[in-house]
């Protein structure tokens, strides 16, 4: 091999996914622009078709036996990309839940900073239980209704 011969790389090659490609082979572009197969979600490296089709081939054998090409394959591709986005929104959404669950926390580690006493004392506890509320019901469309409810419990 010549010394001074470049390498050929493939991020230079400019491969962009066929839509095509998502009925005949199963695979949607992920975020990342690579390639993504919707049965078994193993992501590829390169936008080939070479690629795809052996990928579908050699693992998804059974695929273009239980669903030939048409309309079959169409519904069938449909409700995979379905199941796909349904999962995904469902990260999402805890993803979500989480930041604030987060939020929360930091707010109660707020107000222990700001009164620099044990978690012991009764209006304390109240204050910290109000402030993680506001920050956990913060998108609810019913947040004054919950809010008011959690006062009056804590007054009880």
């Amino acid at each position: 091999m010549e010394s001074g011969k470049k390498k050929r790389r493939t991020e230079e090659e400019n491969r962009e996914f066929n839509q095509d490609w998502t009925e005949s082979f199963a695979f949607i572009c992920n975020t990342d622009g690579l390639p993504t197969c919707l049965i078994c979600h193993e992501k590829l490296a390169h936008n080939k078709k070479s690629n795809l089709e052996r990928h579908f081939t050699t693992k998804h054998t059974q695929f273009p036996g239980k669903y030939p090409t048409g309309d079959a394959r169409k519904k069938a591709v449909e409700e995979l990309q379905k199941k796909k986005k349904q999962s995904s929104s469902m990260l999402n959404n805890w993803a979500q839940f989480s930041d604030k669950v987060s939020v929360a926390s930091f707010a109660v580690s707020l107000e222990i900073a700001k009164r620099g006493k044990p978690f012991t004392d009764d209006e304390y506890d109240k204050d910290c239980f109000i402030r993680a509320s506001e920050e956990l019901f913060r998108d609810f469309k019913n947040k004054a209704e919950i809010m008011i409810k959690i006062r009056f419990a804590i007054i009880c």
